[in-house]
Formats: C-alpha cells, sequence, structure tokens
C-alpha cells in the first residue's frame, strides 16, 4: 500500500498512521463531516463559517489529547476557495490537511455507493476512503513572498484575458461604426488611432461632416508624421461607410461605447504593467530566501517568465525531481495499453492548467529558428511528424525539466549542457 506524506510547517506525517481522518465535503455555505473511531461512524453538519469550523474541529482534539490518536489530518476536495477557512483553520489548531483528488473521488463513489449519484450525504464517506488508506494529495500552504507571487499571477491573468475581451469587443464596435474602415489593428492603438478616438469617435460621419479638407487639417496638425496617403485612404473608406444607413444617434451611441471601451482597455493594460513590476521585484526577493534560482538570462528567460513560473509551481525545493513537477504541471505523459493495442501518448492535463499556459507563452521565443529549442521544435515537427501544438507542449515539458535542472545544479544557465547528458558532458570535459 502506498503511504501518502504531507506537511505542516516543517514537519512531515504519514496519513496512515494512527491518525485520526476527518473526511470533509466542502461547499460555500456547509461542511458535511465524516470519521470513525473506535466507538463507530461519527458525521456532523456544520456552517462554512471561521467560529463554527473551529468550534466542530476543537471537538475533535478531545481524542488527540485523550491519547487515542497521535494526531487529526481534515482531508477534503480541493474547491479552489472553499476550502480554504477550513484548512487554514484546522492548521491553526494543529491538525494536519490533505486533499483528496476530485477524480478519485468520484470513481471511489462508485465503489462505495455502487452508483454515480452525488449528495452531501455520501460525500464525506466517499472521501474517508482514499484518505484512510493513503491516496491523498499534499496540500502546500505558501508563506510571504510566494504566496504574495501567486496572487499577482492569477492578477495579471484576469488582466491579460481582459485585455483580449477589450480588444476584441473595440474591433467589433468598429466593424459595426465604420464597416469599410481599412486600417490594420495596429493602427487601432497607435498614436493616429488614439486621435481618430478622441477627435472624431471612429464616426464616419462627424469624419465626413466638415469635408476632406478639414479632417486632413486635424489629423496633419495633431499627428504630423501620418502619410498624405493615410489620411485621404481613410476620409475615402468614411465616405463609403455613411451609406450604411445607421442613424447619427445610433452612431454616436456606438461611438460612446467605444469610446468606454477603449478606457477598459487602458484599465487593463495598466493593471498588467502594475503587476508585472510587482511580480518582478517579488521574484527577486524570493531569489535573496532561495539564491538557487536561476537569474534572468537574455538567451534562456526573462525575470518576468521566471517569476509566472515560480509564482505557480512555489518553492522548487518542494519537489524531489523533475517527474514531480512535470505531473504537478500535467505534463507528464501518459500512455494507452491494452495486449496489442497501442494508444496514442499524450500529455495527462491533470495539473496546473494556468502553469502549462505559462509555459507555452515561455518557449514561444526559444522555439523559434535562432532560439535554444528551435532545432528539438522542429525536430519534433518535421521529424515527428507532431502538430504545432503538441510539439509546442513537448517543448515546453522540456524547458521545464531544463529550469529544474539549472535549479538544482546551482551553476546557473549554460547552453552547451541543454541537449547532452551529464555522461557526455563529462567526457567532453
Amino acid at each position: 500500500m502506498k503511504k501518502s506524506e504531507n506537511t505542516v510547517g516543517n514537519s512531515r506525517f504519514d496519513i496512515t498512521d494512527n491518525i485520526l481522518i476527518l473526511a470533509c465535503d466542502v461547499s460555500k455555505d456547509r461542511i458535511s463531516l465524516y470519521t470513525e473511531t473506535p466507538g463507530g461512524g461519527i458525521d456532523r453538519v456544520f456552517d462554512n463559517k471561521t467560529g463554527a469550523v473551529e468550534k466542530e474541529l476543537r471537538q475533535f482534539n478531545l481524542f488527540i489529547s485523550g491519547g487515542r490518536y497521535r494526531a487529526a489530518a481534515v482531508a477534503a476536495e480541493p474547491t479552489g476557495v472553499c476550502h480554504d477557512s477550513l484548512f487554514r483553520t484546522a492548521r491553526r489548531l494543529g491538525m494536519y490537511t490533505a486533499c483528496v483528488s476530485a477524480e478519485a473521488v468520484a470513481k471511489m463513489r462508485v465503489i462505495e455507493t455502487n452508483d454515480t449519484g452525488k449528495t452531501d450525504i455520501k460525500d464525506p464517506r466517499v472521501i474517508f476512503t482514499p484518505a484512510r488508506i493513503g491516496k491523498t494529495l499534499h496540500h502546500r500552504i505558501f508563506e510571504e513572498p510566494w504566496s504574495l507571487l501567486r496572487e499577482w499571477n492569477t492578477i495579471y491573468d484576469m488582466a491579460d484575458q481582459d485585455v483580449v475581451q477589450a480588444r476584441c469587443v473595440i474591433h467589433s464596435l468598429i466593424k459595426r461604426l465604420f464597416p469599410d474602415f481599412g486600417m490594420k489593428k495596429d493602427f487601432i492603438c497607435g498614436k493616429s488611432g488614439k486621435i481618430l478616438l478622441s477627435e472624431y469617435g471612429f464616426d464616419p460621419l462627424r469624419i465626413t461632416a466638415s469635408g476632406e479638407y478639414s479632417f486632413h487639417s486635424t489629423v496633419k496638425f495633431l499627428s504630423p508624421r501620418i502619410r498624405e496617403k493615410t489620411v485621404s485612404k481613410i476620409y475615402e473608406h468614411a465616405r463609403m461607410s455613411v451609406k450604411r444607413g445607421l442613424s447619427a444617434r445610433q452612431s454616436a451611441l456606438i461611438s460612446v461605447n467605444l469610446l468606454q471601451r477603449f478606457e477598459d482597455l487602458e484599465c487593463h493594460l495598466l493593471r498588467k504593467s502594475e503587476a508585472r513590476k510587482s511580480m518582478e521585484v517579488l521574484y527577486n526577493e524570493i531569489r535573496v530566501i532561495d539564491p538557487g534560482l536561476p537569474m534572468a538570462d537574455r538567451r534562456f528567460i526573462t525575470t518576468f517568465h521566471l517569476s509566472r513560473i515560480i509564482g505557480e509551481t512555489g518553492p522548487l525545493s518542494d519537489f524531489r525531481n523533475h517527474n514531480k513537477l512535470m505531473r504537478f504541471s500535467g505534463l507528464n505523459l501518459c500512455e494507452r495499453q491494452s495486449g496489442l493495442y497501442r494508444g496514442k501518448t499524450h500529455i495527462s492535463k491533470r495539473g496546473r492548467p494556468l502553469l502549462r499556459k505559462i509555459l507555452k507563452l515561455t518557449v514561444l521565443p526559444p522555439v523559434k529558428k535562432d532560439g535554444i529549442c528551435g532545432e528539438y521544435y522542429r525536430k519534433k515537427r518535421d521529424n515527428d511528424k507532431m502538430p504545432g501544438t503538441e510539439a509546442l507542449a513537448v517543448a515546453a515539458g522540456h524547458f521545464l525539466k531544463m529550469l529544474y535542472a539549472v535549479y538544482k545544479s546551482g551553476s546557473g544557465f549554460d547552453e552547451t549542457r541543454i541537449f547532452v547528458c551529464e555522461s557526455q558532458f563529462k567526457e567532453a570535459a
């Protein structure tokens, strides 16, 4: 039987070694608890409030003080937010905490109850079984500055998504308001595009209202470097778009909406910039605590991308080897095989999706033709006939292994060792 280890502070414990297991099914408002003692099973239902949680858990501490158990461990499915108060209260009371995979609970439910139905009454008993045999996930609580870095990472990702959404809305509104607008997307967010927004709201009716000469003079005065041909082109497109049939009031309303979306875009871009600066500062702060973390390298990785990766992984010292880190990211390979059947090998995608997203963005420069992973990426594309997205995922996994190796070696980034095994490197030396 595989035994699972978890931590509280710096100590380690075996969850199967005389531990009172408190299995909890957590929702936003309620917590259902189940445990087994020498006197039989115990069921509890209480509010998911700090006071109620503390009151219930203190009652179970009596079993510990009475000498029946060495310690207590609270086990629950990770819910993202709802289980956080439960776990923090348990840690404060000296209890251990452990997560049970939602996938394991779903499969165990069929074994325990012989049906696939889900209820808050059944679930704590289902969670109890894998926890009792040690099938738990490592629960990590980050202290500062790692916790701050992860929080900023989430803020940056949300702002990045908001930027994408705002730009999509802006292009959609411009298409409705100015259907014949023929300039590229870089023009819209550039200096000339901002002039069209502030002076005319991208409204063809306002552009053509005072004539071509007036429009030409205004734009050239505000943006002297814009080409004459470009100004004439915009005016001609506006003259054609006037024929679309929108009324002046409807055009004005869309124009106001467009201005508001640009304001939202500026707000999201500012939030991204602030998050990026804060993350870089925090990464340098973490490097003081853990000097093994690599410095930025022009050919390898930037400080910003390092901060994003470490914000998701947490301390790399928590991982015993690179395989543990790969499983955490969901980039470990899964094989399907039965008898003579050989299915397609693919990545598990069971780890942290944001970490996989960050890694794929990080390896985009290295997989370019002259990048450090360019040859490796093209070998996967050309020789192994992998689709581009699959080859990029493989390159992201290889990049994560490189980063972990750099951290463990403590010697910094060495481009000559990227695709050379240790024995070959020693022979060359």
